[in-house]
């Protein structure tokens, strides 16, 4: 469970307000492009100071810890896999050795790698990837994190619409498999749609819900005019 309470950020003349409870499970992020979807994730994984508030993730507040000790991984558009190194040497940076893979972390990588469907590219550099194959690889890499929290700012918006939904349904089976809570940016009312569970909608510089995502979706609902 994650709590904003009474959070203001401020960037110049932009405001966005938040003051809500998220519950458990995956919730999507829905607003128009400008309107702070980006900014709130920032926020809570610490890359986006609060001008006022408190974030709470269960009973901690985490507001005043720097990013890495933040129960959160994240997930951007570009993925962030370091170019030079094959995928095994990426994700065995979140093992702790930075120069040399080990037996034991080769075998934890293979085995996460299976999960996300490309061990067999265990060896390739990223630019020998697609972009869905880079997606998995990126999303094997914060499972490896084991952060209770993931947060997803559009990291599959360059993708087919095929590949796109494929890959939200990973991450909803793979979240619920580890009891992992997902929050997703999304442009795609459809997105949120496929997996159900909880949506906020971000509107006049506010952040709205968690509504159910029937009701948010609903003609009537807090996306109308959105949709």
């Amino acid at each position: 469970m994650i709590r904003f309470e009474d959070v203001i950020i401020e960037i110049g003349e932009f405001r966005l307000a938040a003051n809500m409870t998220v519950p458990k499970g995956f919730t999507s992020v829905i607003g128009q492009s400008g309107a702070g979807k980006s900014t709130l994730l920032s926020a809570l994984s610490g890359h986006r100071p609060l001008t006022s508030g408190k974030i709470f993730v269960d009973e901690t507040r985490i507001d005043l810890l720097s990013p890495n000790k933040r129960p959160c991984s994240i997930i951007f558009q570009e993925f962030n896999l370091f170019p030079h190194l094959s995928i095994v040497q990426n994700l065995n940076l979140v093992c702790g050795n930075k120069f040399f893979v080990s037996e034991s972390s080769r075998e934890k990588i293979k085995r996460v790698l299976e999960k996300v469907g490309i061990v067999e590219l265990i060896d390739r550099l990223p630019s020998e990837m697609s972009g869905g194959q880079q997606s998995r690889a990126a999303l094997a890499r914060v499972l490896l994190q084991r952060n209770p929290i993931l947060l997803l700012d559009e990291p599959f918006s360059a993708l087919g619409p095929n590949q796109k939904s494929e890959l939200i349904d990973l991450v909803d089976s793979l979240s619920k498999e580890q009891d992992i809570s997902v929050l997703l940016i999304t442009h795609d009312p459809k997105d949120a749609q496929q997996i159900a569970g909880h949506c906020l909608v971000l509107k006049d510089q506010s952040v709205l819900g968690p509504f159910e995502t029937s009701v948010a979706l609903d003609e009537d609902g807090p996306l109308k005019g959105y949709l």
